[in-house]
């Protein structure tokens, strides 16, 4: 068997539901749902109005709202339904307002803040979205050329620059020197080289991709790109730290350097994180022109281009609406009818529910669907679910710093992205990398006049123990439970210890803003200025993540993810989000929210989209 063929297999086994395998072993933080296997069940008949439609999303981060859109564009009555008063999950944006200004608020964006290739038709899956529903155009993007990283090892700084020059290389071997410079030249010539692995890990879009043995058929037009990809095949699924070590990379900065880029996109270094997500990092940093765009209005202009996407074709996102229980129809295979809403609304689905949650949560909305008239089925394909969540690990989770601050005297030409981190320890260890974010260096509009917003983030890098011991059970259950604006939901913060824990865990955060601006302890005591610390358990309530966790890991045994795709094992239950595909990152999700949706209808749909994609240049 080639390894072209492997790949079509490995694509069609990761969207097929493969990896949906009963398993004994739990991992380290599952939860055990026994106790709550009574919950009442719905007495349906009892609703005084039970809606339908073909297709209800659970949650509204950007595969959930990619997966809406797709669905409305596909011609599906859609609804996306989000627990928060915001779309946008994990990337949302919020307003906060000071004296500073009584009309214009602060606007923060609470997640990802460093995005490449949106700007302009190619190979990224969210560029692709916006595209196929028509609302790319309403987002405008400040292109800009890279980012600083500050060692604090040794003091030193340098700047990532983007596209073919030679700035980075030069900057790495002011760093590193000329062996690093060499290596790293060499590599970057190989994985960018004509049918080399950075361009093989674009040959297939997610729109030809879809779950259940189908996929044959939507891959057709791109079989021969399979089969060019011969012996490529096997990097591409394995872990990134095999290829470092099958092209001589020594250097040992160089190597930390990749377990950087590694950990910047999926919370794991090199050993544990999939070849094509780095891979296409690298051809989005070093290709010729490559530039990184921020979206002007922040993430919020791409959750807003999203929304837009679900209803110019008639689709619906509600807020302020959590998924309480699935419904899961009793005849012959467990099958998901729709959803109940935690106010006992019944919206019903023809066509599936998608569930954008995690399967962590999915798992634990699951368990509260089963009542005593639950079949055995049922039971067993929940329980399957169960025992994959229980199975799946995770990476740690985020401490935040949101500020605005005045921005006098500071430099004109200060750099909107920062890396603090010490790169003489693994860059993996409690706390060690900070990213930060300053983008009203590019749109003074998302503050008052004279301020600065300043992001500063742990990536992935918090774990949630120390915080466990604050929720109301003293441990995770599973789901947040309530709304995440409900006074309930904060209750933790009330709880002995909370503030000082807080307090502790946000110094590294100022310590690395002060990298970039020496006196920001000042500047954030000024009249008008704001101040905000966010801990895991914060990440948790907002962005309904179950212990607060950037996404999956590998389990101990394996090198990379092993995960379940878009089909469950209750049929018209899909699934979408970081827990169904390769990449955390928006990408990966984009792309899940797109297999989702390609399930939901027919090959020949699928094949029309694609078609029209491709006469727009939008599909490679």
């Amino acid at each position: 068997m080639t390894n072209g063929v492997k790949l079509l297999f490995h694509l069609i086994s990761l969207n097929h539901g493969l990896a949906w395998l009963p398993s004994s072993v739990p991992r380290h933080g599952a939860f055990d749902n026994s106790r709550r296997m009574k919950a009442a069940g719905t007495d349906l008949d009892s609703q005084n109005e039970i809606e339908e439609f073909d297709v209800v999303v659970v949650g509204s981060g950007i595969g959930g709202l990619s997966c809406a859109a797709l669905s409305a564009k596909y011609g599906l009555k859609t609804l996306c339904l989000e627990a928060h008063d915001t779309p946008g999950g994990v990337a949302h944006t919020f307003e906060r307002y000071s004296s500073a200004s009584r009309d214009v608020p602060f606007c923060f964006d609470s997640g990802p803040s460093l995005i490449s290739g949106l700007s302009q038709k190619g190979t990224n899956p969210l560029r692709q979205v916006l595209d196929a529903v028509g609302t790319i155009d309403q987002v405008e993007f400040k292109t800009y050329d890279g980012w600083i990283v500050h060692d604090t090892s040794d003091g030193k700084s340098f700047k990532v620059t983007t596209g073919g020059g030679d700035e980075f290389a030069r900057a790495l071997e002011e760093k590193a020197g000329s062996q690093a410079r060499q290596e790293f030249e060499r590599f970057r010539d190989k994985m960018l080289a004509p049918r080399g692995l950075s361009e093989a890990s674009t040959y297939i879009p997610p729109f030809a991709l879809r779950g259940g043995i189908a996929a044959v058929a939507s891959l057709a037009r791109y079989t021969l790109k399979l089969l060019s990809i011969g012996a490529q095949g096997a990097y591409l699924t394995g872990p990134f730290s095999k290829v470092m070590h099958d092209n001589d990379i020594k250097d040992e900065f160089l190597r930390k350097w990749f377990d950087y880029l590694a950990f910047a996109l999926s919370g794991l270094d090199a050993a544990h994180t999939q070849t094509a997500p780095v891979v296409y990092m690298m051809r989005d940093l070093h290709n010729p022109n490559a530039v990184l765009d921020y979206p002007m209005g922040g993430m919020g202009s791409l959750i807003d281009a999203l929304v837009s996407g679900i209803q110019k074709h008639q689709g619906e996102l509600r807020l302020n609406s959590r998924v309480e229980k699935m419904i899961l129809g009793d005849s012959g295979r467990p099958k998901c009818e729709g959803v109940v809403l935690d106010n006992g609304k019944v919206i019903k689905a023809r066509r599936g529910v998608v569930c954008n949650a995690p399967l962590w949560n999915m798992a634990r909305i699951l368990q509260d669907s089963l009542d005593e008239n639950s079949t055995s089925q049922a039971r067993l394909a929940v329980e399957k679910v169960q025992q994959n969540a229980n199975q799946m690990c995770m990476t740690g989770s985020f401490m935040h710093l949101h500020l605005g601050i005045p921005s006098d005297g500071l430099p004109d030409d200060l750099e909107c992205h920062h890396s603090v981190l010490d790169f003489s320890i693994d860059v993996t260890a409690e706390q060690n990398m900070v990213i930060i974010s300053i983008p009203t260096v590019f749109d003074p509009s998302l503050a008052p006049a004279g301020y600065h917003i300043v992001h500063a983030y742990t990536a992935a890098c918090d774990s949630f123990e120390p915080w466990e011991n604050f929720l109301e059970e003293n441990r995770e259950v599973g789901k947040v439970g309530v709304s995440p604006n409900a006074g309930v939901a904060s209750k933790y913060r009330q709880r002995e210890g909370y503030q000082q824990l807080k307090d502790e865990r946000a110094e590294v955060l100022w310590k690395a803003v002060e990298c970039v601006i020496p006196d920001v302890r000042e500047r954030a005591k000024r009249k008008g200025s704001i101040s905000l610390i966010g801990t895991p358990l914060t990440h948790r309530r907002y962005n309904q993540r179950f212990r607060g966790t950037y996404g999956p890991a590998p389990a101990p045994d394996k090198d990379i993810w092993e995960l379940g795709g878009s089909l469950t094992p209750i049929k018209h239950l899909l699934a979408c989000g970081d827990t169904t595909f390769p990449g955390i990152g928006l990408p990966g999700v984009a792309a899940s929210g797109t297999i989702a949706a390609n399930t939901l209808v027919s090959v020949k749909q699928q094949n029309q989209l694609m078609t029209e994609l491709k006469q727009q240049g939008a599909l490679q």
